[in-house]
C-alpha cells in the first residue's frame, strides 16, 4: 500500500481533514487480498479505486491493526517535503538561481552529509577498533 492511504483503514488524506472523520471499514488481510483479486480481474482501474494496493500482503498473518506506525519515516518524509517546498519557494519567488548555482548547492548538501557520516564513522572506529592498536 502507498503512504497516501491510511494503513489501518481505507480512508484517503482528503477524508482526514473532516471532523469527525467519516466511518470507514478497517483494513483486514482478507479484504486486501479480495481487493487485489479485483484489481487483477481488471474490475478496478482508477487510482482512487485501487487505493494504493499493488500486491498481496507480504506477511499475511499480521493484521494491519497490529502494525506500528512508522514514526521516524513519517517525520523524515514531512521534513523533506517542507524543505523541498521551501527551496522551491526560494528559487521561484525570492531569488532565481542559475542551474550552476543549483548544482553547487546540491553538491554542498551531499558533501555535508558525507562529512557528517565520515565524522561519525571515525568516532565509532575510535571507540571500538582504535583502542586495540
Amino acid at each position: 500500500m502507498t503512504s497516501s492511504w491510511c494503513m489501518w483503514c481505507n480512508s484517503h488524506p482528503s477524508d482526514w481533514k473532516h471532523h469527525p472523520i467519516p466511518l470507514v471499514d478497517n483494513c483486514m488481510i482478507e479484504k486486501i487480498k479480495e481487493h487485489k483479486d479485483r484489481i487483477n480481474r481488471r474490475e478496478l482501474r482508477e487510482a482512487r479505486d485501487i487505493q494504493g494496493i499493488v500486491n498481496y500482503p507480504v506477511w499475511d498473518f499480521i493484521e494491519p491493526e497490529n502494525y506500528m506506525f512508522p514514526q521516524r519515516h513519517a517525520e523524515i518524509g514531512l521534513v523533506n517535503n517542507v524543505l523541498d517546498k521551501f527551496y522551491s519557494f526560494i528559487d521561484d519567488k525570492v531569488e532565481a538561481i542559475s542551474p550552476k548555482e543549483s548544482l553547487a548547492r546540491n553538491t554542498y548538501i551531499i558533501a555535508d552529509v558525507a562529512l557528517c557520516n565520515a565524522i561519525q564513522a571515525l568516532s565509532d572506529w575510535k571507540e571500538t577498533e582504535g583502542v586495540q592498536l
